[in-house]
């Protein structure tokens, strides 16, 4: 969307702040582990038991990258993710953008790629076999509800009652703040800094809700509660590049699969998937610092090859474009869509997750496309802990 000549783009999430429910009311304290990817840590039993730690002073809006309380993050005005550590953690968004009202709901428009895309849109290819290491059933996996097909850019929308069986909304003391994908039947893959900044008391209010459309009500369409078990994030996840931005959470007991709750499938081999349609889900703000939507948000867009992105960000990036990020959006005056978190989906056959809402720029001279944490590059990492 263009405003007085600026271009923006944002990854949007809502600002909650949750009551820090005190030590002598937990009755079970969740684990909240550090697991890295590989190397001679790379075992369950080596994760950290994070400690709880002082209240959050102000505000504490989960979605906006964070790092773990005993690190300090020096300020990046050009970069949204944003943490001061005078003691005690300070938590808050910042936006290059002055201007409200950048919206993420859009009409559609003629595609505009990258300098020297494709012409043509790419068409659906057969998903190879899926790898069977996970253990995860691959003939319940990816299918979605209504039109399989959706691979033509189009504007965000409304998505349709139980379109995307996967989509999981995280909620802290009953509020929503963050996305997530089922991936199995007790597992949830979301972005590390929606938890980053988490201890046990924290976790013990996490609720997990699937099968949702509109979040504002509980009478449109059944969906089911879970809470979290266990918190485990990426040890190399780091605030002021958002590298390794990853986590998954455990619920307190597995999910029956129905037509409205099932997961999506995960990725097989290494593919870049470059100039495929990708669709982004979720209950992102409509504007920054605006409302959030009731109703789950769907929009297409096309995957970007990282040295376009790299050209694209430049010194923009804090610390660069790297392989374990995938880029996608539109070179067009348009916001991207989506709650940190939240699956950046191909259809391969079957729906396959290849990214996770991260991060992007809120607004600039030209259009940035979004970054997401590239799913392949994590595979053994999300595997490990699956078991």
């Amino acid at each position: 969307m263009q405003e007085n000549g600026q271009t923006s783009f944002g990854i949007c999430c809502s600002n909650i702040f949750p009551v820090v429910t005190p030590p002598s009311e937990i009755t079970q304290d969740p684990l909240v582990d550090d697991i890295p990817q590989g190397g001679n840590d790379d075992k369950k039993e080596g994760g950290i038991t994070v400690k709880p730690m002082a209240q959050f002073p102000g505000s504490w809006p989960p979605p906006i990258p964070t790092h773990p309380p005993d690190h300090t993050v020096p300020p990046l005005p050009t970069h949204p993710p944003y943490l001061e550590l005078p003691g005690i953690s300070t938590i808050k968004p910042v936006f290059t953008s002055k201007k409200p009202g950048i919206a993420t709901t859009w009409p559609t428009k003629k595609p505009a790629w990258w300098p020297g895309a494709p012409t043509v849109l790419p068409t659906t290819s057969e998903r190879p076999p899926m790898d069977t290491i996970s253990g995860i059933n691959t003939h319940q996996c990816g299918a979605k509800n209504g039109n399989q097909d959706q691979e033509r850019i189009v504007g965000g929308q409304n998505a349709d009652p139980g379109e995307w069986p996967w989509i999981a909304a995280l909620f802290n003391a009953g509020r929503q703040f963050c996305g997530g994908s089922l991936i199995d039947d007790r597992h949830i893959l979301t972005a590390a800094h929606c938890v980053a900044n988490m201890n046990s008391w924290d976790v013990a209010r996490l609720t997990v809700r699937l099968g949702d459309y509109n979040i504002k009500t509980n009478t449109e369409i059944r969906h089911i509660e879970r809470r979290v078990k266990r918190v485990v994030r990426h040890r190399g996840f780091n605030a002021r590049t958002l590298y390794n931005d990853i986590a998954l959470l455990t619920l307190n007991e597995p999910v029956p699969f129905t037509e409205q709750i099932r997961p999506i499938c995960l990725p097989s081999g290494s593919q870049l998937y470059n100039g495929k349609i990708a669709t982004v889900i979720g209950w992102g703000s409509l504007r920054e610092s605006g409302p959030q939507p009731a109703i789950l948000q769907e929009v297409s867009i096309p995957i970007w090859p990282n040295g376009e992105c790299r050209l694209k960000y430049g010194a923009a990036a804090p610390g660069g474009i790297v392989d374990s990020f995938l880029c996608a959006g539109r070179a067009a005056k348009d916001s991207c869509s989506g709650d940190s978190g939240g699956p950046l989906m191909v259809n391969d056959g079957r729906w396959t997750q290849v990214g996770i809402v991260s991060w992007g720029i809120g607004c600039g001279k030209g259009q940035y496309p979004g970054v997401y944490t590239r799913v392949t590059h994590f595979l053994p990492w999300i595997y490990k802990n699956l078991k």
